[in-house]
């Protein structure tokens, strides 16, 4: 296992295969262990490069602190430019880097993400209570954290599974510290109107079940990310890359070699499309309803000013 040392932090990270380099950049307490339905297929095509930011250092620069591990860690490697592809907090850690290093960023994609605290939908309050886990054992609080960010389907298909998943995500995660400062990082990023900049072609995916992010937000994304193309997997939660990694791994292959896109796979994104189109045109209108609510109950604005008596 690979360990670099960059501006004072250590940050492990492996090296997969050949190919054009594909970064991947994980999500809040997660580490590189949750790209284990990515790899063993990305890698075939790519070369992958997986890691852990510990955070050692205070994160006081929010996420541009991430973002600056992440260009400290291509260098040595001797990566001049890569796919990028980030999940939730690794997502807003994707698009700083697709806005302040553009030359280092070849094709975007960000898979259960928005652009930040703007985002038009947030978590509700029992989402929010699930993911900090309270005053819950560690145990206790990560296997609740991994309810919410799972849907019922796949917890109850795939039991063992999610168990492996807590195991690990106890075992080999980030320190509660580390936690709560990228947390902290994640919570002040705002990218709403900067997004519009981003010149890499972009692929947007998300669960329809996702109760941290709702899938509001990555509709709101693919449309204020210039020709973004969003991908909407039905029945899945937070965790999309890993409940649905099939189809998951089959759309990025495809975004990043068109080429490669076999018969079988088009027929159902084709499908799958169809479905993204009606879901945006909803979310469109619920949004424009919402907005409309809001500006009606602003103050009657008038140009009489106060006079002297």
């Amino acid at each position: 296992m690979p360990m670099m040392l960059t501006h004072d932090t250590s940050i492990d990270y492996d090296v997969q295969g050949d190919g054009p380099p594909l970064l991947l950049i994980n999500g809040l307490g997660f580490g590189r262990w949750a790209w284990f339905k990515q790899v063993p297929t990305l890698s075939r095509h790519f070369r992958t490069i997986t890691f852990d930011i510990r955070g050692e250092n205070s994160l006081s620069g929010g996420v541009a602190d991430l973002c600056a591990e992440v260009v400290a860690l291509l260098d040595p490697l001797r990566v001049e430019k890569a796919h990028v592809l980030g999940t939730s907090l690794g997502g807003f850690v994707a698009q700083k880097l697709a806005l302040e290093r553009p030359d280092l960023v070849d094709r975007l994609i960000l898979v259960c993400t928005s652009y930040g605290v703007r985002e038009p939908q947030p978590m509700s309050f029992q989402a929010l209570g699930k993911m900090l886990g309270g005053s819950l054992s560690p145990e206790s609080a990560a296997r609740q954290g991994l309810e919410g960010a799972t849907s019922d389907s796949y917890r109850a298909e795939h039991p063992e599974e999610f168990d492996l998943i807590l195991r690990w995500r106890l075992a080999d995660s980030s320190s509660l510290s580390d936690y709560y400062q990228q947390m902290m990082a994640g919570t002040s990023f705002d990218a709403a109107f900067a997004v519009r900049n981003i010149a890499s072609p972009t692929l947007v995916i998300h669960g329809d079940q996702d109760l941290y992010v709702p899938v509001a937000n990555a509709v709101a994304l693919a449309e204020a990310v210039p020709n973004a193309r969003l991908h909407v997997v039905g029945g899945a939660g937070h965790l999309v890359f890993i409940e649905q990694a099939e189809e998951v791994n089959e759309e990025i292959v495809s975004f990043l070699k068109p080429h490669k896109r076999r018969p079988q796979i088009l027929a159902a994104t084709q499908t799958a499309r169809q479905k993204t189109k009606r879901l945006v045109e909803r979310t469109r209108e619920a949004n424009e309803k919402v907005f409309s609510a809001f500006k009606s109950r602003e103050p009657h604005k008038t140009d009489d000013t106060p006079r002297r008596r």
